[in-house]
């Protein structure tokens, strides 16, 4: 292959940057032409394509966000988009793809594939969420925001008496929550898998704050999380592009019941896109590095169909057909963990 490109989609994420100048690095080295795909597939159908030069990946490796931009689209939901993504490649004379994303990213790519075109996945998402990889490229920074976020707030909520809620992305897993609620010392943690019940939730806030003799609570909530009678539910009428209801506002929810019910005073905090928006911490420079150093070697070797997965400490080819549509969620055991230790 002597022309290929890369296209970054969905939610951005920190580390994204790093790896697009992995990519481009690579193919200078190799004297391959790398083209840069802007806006994601709806980019590509407008023709926003251009090879990319040193000086595009120039110290980007620390920043934030992607230069190719992103967005979500809803190319690949219909039969024969496969086909018009095909031909706006072609197009280009691109001979190869590197998709970077999560989910729905990584089921354009296994699309792609097993039409025909060459096309290998890097793994990048803070949800944590895809199949095939230990890590997702964006995790560990999100989970360091919220981490430092608890850190933070724990300070006031114990300065004013106060049960500080703090709501963290997580729309179907609630990876980043349980993490950063183990990390920052959370005294409750809930997320989209596992129902509770706001009964169970005031009982535990009110014993630290009686038998214990603590005088404030820190309440970690995936936006995605629901009790059990539907009192706290994260899913209104407005729907997002891809036609799936907008989420937030459990946290605010959450802290109103909690004052309801018990008399404390409680607040909410919602992260939102600051857990996207931080500077990647260096396990995710390194992360994409290695992700998408393996994933170049995988589409220029021959591997189409495949996602560079961190398995251990290895980086192995994963089959997009073992990534597609599935969603990694959070264990009993690390529920757990985020219960006991928190």
């Amino acid at each position: 292959m002597k022309r290929i490109g890369v296209i970054t989609s969905g939610g951005d994420a920190p580390g994204t940057n790093a790896c697009i100048r992995t990519l481009a690095r690579r193919c200078l080295y190799d004297g391959v032409e790398l083209c840069g795909i802007f806006d994601s597939w709806d980019g590509l159908l407008k023709d926003k394509v251009r090879p990319l030069t040193r000086d595009d990946v120039t110290n980007i490796v620390q920043r934030a966000g992607t230069i190719l931009r992103s967005a979500r689209s809803r190319l690949f939901l219909a039969p024969g988009d496969a086909e018009v993504a095909k031909a706006a490649l072609a197009k280009h004379g691109l001979e190869g793809l590197i998709v970077i994303g999560g989910n729905g990213s990584q089921t354009a790519a296994h699309i792609l594939a097993q039409s025909g075109y060459p096309c290998v996945g890097v793994p990048k998402t803070i949800d944590n969420d895809l199949a095939g990889t230990e890590l997702t490229v964006g995790f560990l920074t999100a989970v360091e925001t919220a981490t430092a976020a608890l850190d933070n707030l724990r300070a006031t909520a114990e300065a004013h008496n106060r049960v500080m809620v703090v709501e963290v992305m997580g729309r179907n897993v609630g990876w980043i929550a349980v993490e950063c609620g183990i990390a920052g010392g959370a005294d409750i943690v809930l997320i989209p898998e596992f129902e509770f019940t706001l009964e169970e939730v005031c009982a535990r806030i009110e014993k630290r704050h009686t038998t214990l003799d603590r005088n404030y609570s820190l309440v970690v909530i995936a936006e995605g999380a629901i009790d059990k009678v539907g009192v706290i539910d994260p899913k209104g009428t407005a729907q997002d592009k891809l036609g799936r209801p907008k989420l937030g506002g459990v946290g605010p929810m959450l802290a109103r019941e909690i004052e309801d019910r018990l008399g404390y005073d409680a607040r909410c905090t919602t992260l939102g896109y600051l857990q996207r928006s931080a500077a990647p911490c260096a396990a995710d420079r390194i992360l994409a590095t290695r992700v998408t150093d393996k994933a170049y070697d995988l589409l220029l070797g021959g591997e189409s169909g495949m996602m560079a997965g961190l398995q251990g400490r290895d980086v192995k080819p994963v089959p997009l057909a073992d990534v597609a549509g599935k969603e990694k969620r959070v264990t009993r055991a690390w529920a757990r963990l985020a219960e006991l230790f928190g």
